[in-house]
Order: C-alpha cells, then structure tokens, then sequence
C-alpha cells in the first residue's frame, strides 16, 4: 500500500469517527479553497455528520455561485470548540485559516489536506501532495479511494470542478496534468456545472471592476528589461470607483501576456495592510519570494500581506527581490 493510500485511508478512519466536524479553508478563501469546503461539508452532512463549516472574509462575489455557501459560517467563528475532528484544507500552516488556535487544541484530531510545495505535516493526520493540481483534484481523489464506493453529487462536483479549474488558470499552469485533467473530466461526467462556472467567474465583471482594471493596466510599470511587470494601486485608486481590494480578482494576471514578463505583481494599499499578489508566466518560483516576504503559495501564483509598510517601502523592498530573480534567469 502506497503513503497516499494509506493517509486517504487514515483520513476515512478519521471521517467514519468522528461525529462533530468544523472544516476551514484558508484565509479570504479562493475557488479551490472554498469549493473544497462546500464540497466537504456536503459530503460529512450525508454520511450523518455534524459539521460547522467556516470561511474567513471576504468571499468574492464570483464564487457566491457555489451551491452551499449558505451553510458557511462566514468570518463567525464558533464560542464553544466542542468538535472531535477538525478538517483544514488548503492550509500550509495552522495560522493559515485565520485565530483557529483554540478549537485546533480542542480537537482530537486534526486532519491537513494540502498541495503546496511548502506545507507543515501539522495534523495528526496529514496527506500533503505538492504534485497535485488543487486541493480540489485530492479530495476527488479521496472520494475514489472510499470503500464505500461514494461519489461526488452534481453540487460537489460543481465545488470540485471550481477548484481545479481556477487553479489550474482555466488549464493553462504548467500545474495541468493529465491527472488534473482526468478529474476534471470525472467532474465533469458527474454533473460539474461548467457553463455556469465559465460564465459567473470567468465571462461576469461588474462596471466597478472594468473600471478598476481599467486603471491598473494604465498604471502598470514594466522593469527589468521589461521581464517584471508592477502594478500599484493605492486606497485613492479604490476610492475613486467606489472599489474593495476584493474587486481586483484576474488584474494580476494580464500583464503576464506580454511577450518576456516573467513575473507579475499587483501591490494593493488596504486599510491595515499592503497586500502582494504575484504571478509568474513559467520560469521563475514566485512562491520564494513571496516567502521572503511572510507569504507562500505555489510556483506561479502567490501572495504575501505586509503590516508596518508604507506601499511604496514595499514595492522597492519587492521590487529588489525580484530583480535578483530576473538577472538569475537571464
């Protein structure tokens, strides 16, 4: 028996135990993220679970789609941790779902299911696959490896698909294998929503957010022989359209279309924060650098949030990581 069937084996062990769940996802939760907690909870409700789902804010208006979002505790975290199994998905460490410290300690077990390349084994039960596509593609995965022979329902498939489609880039991240798409085509044959996940996510903008986009690409700066594109918007870029740094979903992504950008980044002025979204077109590992910088995430998309900086502090302290990145390229 291979370590991956016995974790999957040992997360079944885990489900078929326990009586009361509460599943997270990570912080500000994208599509693989959340439609692995709708997903899940979906599946614990019909086995006869008790579940209290959680989803730190903010949720972007693309994803309110999902079929459950309404039995998602959104940024309500529960008084009283009286759960036996605690489920986090997406989630490289445990600060990674937000100040869940006290029901984590609380529960008897913890079960990791994760995807990142740099991923703590935090869980009492941990299975960790830095070479799967999404989250999304391993609790598939362990939908197959039930003995039980139970499949995902049209709604889980619809969560499922969302997450290995967004994360994959529509099946455009070198992260596309022909298992990711075995999957997705699984999906797919169950019932996945995909026309409706293609038009709300990827064919729906509001007028706020054109306009928003609109005033990033005329603010984009190219440097490093124009292998790093920079995108800087501030609190008077957002209120001038009346936006959220929620609105800026996919901006980060469009100046890797340019012919010889590496690497992308959008450097976004919040409230109590600057936040760093970066993107890489297939060289360079922009998880390192965000990493240098408190953040994480995987080879071609990451992110990092910066307190006690002015926007412009960070965006040279990012700017000289990334030009080291460059020159090592060639």
């Amino acid at each position: 028996m291979t370590n991956r069937e016995d974790s999957f084996q040992a997360i079944w062990k885990a489900i078929r135990a326990g009586k009361k769940f509460f599943i997270a996802g990570h912080l500000n939760p994208d599509g693989d993220s959340l439609g692995c907690t709708l997903a899940m909870t979906s599946l614990l409700e019909r086995l006869g679970k008790t579940v209290y789902a959680y989803a730190a804010p903010a949720i972007g208006n693309d994803l309110k789609f999902l079929p459950g979002l309404d039995k998602v505790h959104v940024g309500e975290l529960p008084q009283k941790p009286d759960f036996d199994t605690i489920i986090l998905l997406e989630c490289s460490d445990r600060k990674r779902g937000g100040d869940l410290d006290y029901i984590l300690d609380a529960a008897k077990t913890l079960v990791n299911i994760d995807h990142h390349l740099v991923s703590d084994a935090y869980g009492h039960v941990n299975h960790i696959d830095s070479g799967a596509s999404s989250t999304a593609e391993i609790i598939f995965q362990l939908y197959e490896a039930c003995e039980e022979g139970i499949l995902p329902t049209p709604e889980e498939a619809t969560c499922l698909y969302t997450g290995v489609v967004t994360d994959t880039g529509r099946f455009v991240h070198t992260n596309t294998t022909a298992e990711a798409l075995r999957v997705a085509s699984a999906l797919v044959a169950l019932g996945a929503d995909v026309q409706k996940i293609n038009q709300v996510i990827y064919f729906t903008k509001s007028y706020i957010e054109l306009k928003l986009l609109g005033r990033a690409l005329e603010k984009m700066e190219m440097r490093f022989d124009n292998k790093y594109s920079e995108i800087i918007l501030t609190k008077r870029d957002f209120e001038t359209f009346g936006a959220t740094p929620s609105q800026t979903q996919g901006i980060v992504s469009q100046p890797t279309m340019i012919p010889g950008v590496e690497i992308s980044a959008l450097i976004k002025e919040e409230p109590d924060k600057v936040s760093v979204n970066l993107r890489s077109r297939g060289r360079a590992d922009v998880s390192r650098i965000a990493q240098q910088f408190g953040g994480g995430g995987h080879a071609r998309a990451a992110g990092c949030k910066i307190t006690g900086k002015t926007i412009t502090e960070v965006a040279d302290a990012l700017a000289e990581v990334v030009q080291d990145v460059v020159k090592q390229l060639g």
